[in-house]
């Protein structure tokens, strides 16, 4: 792994273990349960209301798929 990419997965690790990572998780959670699909009023509603699902499962997934990626390029650097 080159250095810049090594650079830019401890940039994110850092991030992930400060106390502003954890209180934008737990907003993120809140307003993730504060979407509720039975009270839409229309297919538009639901549209919107599906994209902001997946952006906002996007984020709370974030620091897994940061780990795994860099978890998987350290196992391909092993076995080179």
């Amino acid at each position: 792994m080159d250095r810049e990419l090594q650079d830019y997965y401890e940039n994110h690790f850092s991030l992930f273990q400060t106390k502003g990572w954890e209180e934008f998780q737990k907003d993120i959670e809140e307003t993730v349960s504060n979407i509720d699909l039975l009270t839409l009023k229309d297919a538009r509603e639901l549209h919107i209301a599906q994209g902001q699902l997946q952006i906002l499962n996007r984020l709370l997934n974030w620091q897994d798929t940061m780990t795994n990626a860099y978890d998987i390029i350290l196992q391909e650097d092993t076995n080179v």
